[in-house]
């Protein structure tokens, strides 16, 4: 061990040395005072100062460190220049897999030493589908629709009917390739489903596909514009059964990255809905909170003012309701007064291209370039998702060796008039490997 003995050095040397390790100075002369420098190879990281690392994602990685001495030490832990600790021994859940630099540095005062590692992050392998496997929908684990004009009817309500009665009614409409139809309401309103098996995700193919009811315009006022119709575009999540419990953690969700979520300016009708004043911001982390009507309105500004509606972007405003659709448009079976859902918000991709001064408004919802739900005709190919689209909240591939459940929730909040609030539909959800469908995925 290194130590410096005060009382053999020059007055300026003490000096120094006071500044330097905060010595303390007794009556009429100095105190002995020893103090320990830190030397790079006092530091032994998991006992043999391996080079390498491996874990599990999901699984708890821990690294343990020696140290000669924790006096006036400072620990700080990065992967791939990201601090994820600040504390000696390292506890921390890896997210994705991949290879990544990771890095141990220890300071002491203006002293500092990095200890660096590779660290190999894995899947267990997935278990391949058995003979007897189904390429659709086998559970639905939740399903809660945000206000909207089929809500309470597709599936329909009946009095008395509890959250698990609704899923099995989404179960029994757009399951095991039944091929119904379900509608997921306003922004934010979502269903949760699984599979008899781990969905593959197939180096540079898409590996599932969600069928919703999706149109183009047969004409356009706007000759020259993009396709657009009627694209109501659902945000896509998916999740890997990692701890094998055969449902999907909190902690095991991951978004799929659309166009949108990439670059939003580069939507092909990007300007034209900055033209229109549309909210064209791309929100994460957004949040929004309905609450339910008092009584139904009867006719006129009632019908307009009917479920209000806040967020967390300073924003509030309506949900309509229109003469073509009754029923309550708040979902019935929900117990509370108001409704929160939490996720990403996309721009508006709704714009009114009827002549101006025209008395009848000729709404197109356009569609985004690739990644949602509801977004293109089903016999298109960007119907179609690659699991290697997914991303983890700081938008970084997590490279998912498959998934065994699906989200899909509304992902814009937006009114069109007569046409009503967008909300996203679905009707299957298909694993493109067990259909034998080859398609490649975007370069």
């Amino acid at each position: 061990m290194k130590y410096l003995n005060f009382k053999n050095y020059s007055i300026l040397l003490i000096l120094v040395l006071c500044i330097a390790f905060t010595s303390c100075e007794t009556g009429d002369g100095y105190e002995e005072e020893l103090v320990y420098i830190l030397q790079k190879e006092d530091i032994k990281v998991a006992k043999n100062s391996i080079s390498n690392f491996s874990a599990k994602v999901g699984q708890l990685l821990r690294i343990e460190v020696e140290s000669v001495t924790d006096e006036n030490l400072t620990y700080e832990w990065f992967i791939s220049e990201e601090r994820i600790a600040q504390t000696k021994n390292l506890e921390y859940m890896c997210e994705a897999r991949g290879n990544y630099d990771l890095v141990l540095r220890v300071s002491q005062n203006e002293l500092s030493f990095d200890y660096k590692f590779d660290l190999a992050v894995t899947f267990d392998d997935i278990t391949p589908p058995s003979e007897d496997a189904i390429a659709y929908i086998t559970q639905v684990f939740d399903y809660m629709p945000g206000p909207g004009q089929h809500t309470n009817t597709m599936p329909e309500y009946e009095v008395g009917d509890t959250q698990e009665d609704m899923n099995k009614k989404v179960l029994e409409s757009i399951g095991n390739d039944k091929k119904g139809m379900i509608t997921l309401g306003g922004y934010g309103g979502y269903v949760v489903v699984g599979f008899d098996h781990t969905i593959e995700n197939k180096v540079g193919k898409r590996d599932f596909r969600i069928i919703g009811n999706a149109f183009y315009a047969f004409s356009n006022p706007d000759a020259d514009a993009p396709e657009g119709g009627s694209c109501e575009p659902g945000i896509i999540m998916v999740a890997y059964d990692v701890n094998k419990n055969g449902k999907p953690d909190a902690n095991e969700w991951y978004e799929i990255a659309g166009s949108a979520h990439n670059d939003p300016t580069k939507e092909l009708w990007y300007q034209k809905a900055v033209g229109a004043k549309n909210n064209v911001n791309l929100y994460t982390n957004y949040e929004m909170t309905y609450h339910r009507p008092s009584k139904e309105p009867e006719a006129g500004d009632d019908f307009k003012k009917y479920v209000y509606w806040e967020d967390n972007k300073g924003n509030s405003g309506y949900k309509e309701k229109n003469e073509y659709h009754s029923q309550s448009y708040f979902p019935a079976w929900f117990e509370g007064d108001k409704l929160t859902f939490k996720g990403t918000c996309l721009p508006q991709n709704s714009i009114n291209e009827a002549e101006a001064g025209s008395e009848y408004p000729f709404y197109v919802l356009y569609r985004f370039g690739y990644g949602y739900a509801d977004n293109a005709m089903n016999d298109e190919d960007d119907v179609a998702i690659d699991i290697s689209w997914a991303v983890n909240s700081q938008g970084l591939q997590v490279n998912l060796p498959g998934v065994d459940f699906i989200k899909v929730y509304t992902g814009v909040n937006q009114e069109s008039g007569w046409i009503g609030e967008c909300s996203t539909d679905i009707t299957n959800i298909e694993d493109l490997h067990l259909l034998n469908i080859d398609l490649e995925s975007r370069k």
